[in-house]
């Protein structure tokens, strides 16, 4: 009767250390807006959830409807954009 009981324990940590998994942090994980300004087009946001990209700062995904719950400003792209504009110039002779 005892090798019942340990194995209703093995299986009970093996079931509480399975929800701990990747996929539960994902859920746990709040939705955010990230915000790309652009130096010379239209600037975007994009969801954190789906990945859609979309061009007004909604309050929530076009796509798969999360309600975001923060903003992040990533600016590599405006970086980018402004270091090729920049290369551009020196070529003309600015």
């Amino acid at each position: 009767m005892s090798w019942f009981w340990i194995i209703v324990f093995i299986l009970a940590v093996l079931l509480i250390a399975g929800a701990g998994g990747k996929d539960s942090k994902r859920r746990q994980s709040k939705p955010y807006r990230i915000d790309h300004p652009h130096y010379i087009t239209e600037d975007e946001s994009e969801c954190s959830v789906c990945g859609a990209r979309f061009s007004k700062k909604l309050s929530s995904c076009p796509r798969c409807g999360a309600v975001f719950e923060s903003a992040e400003k990533d600016e590599r792209e405006w970086d980018e954009e402004f270091d090729e504009e920049c290369d551009w110039d020196e070529e003309e002779g600015c």
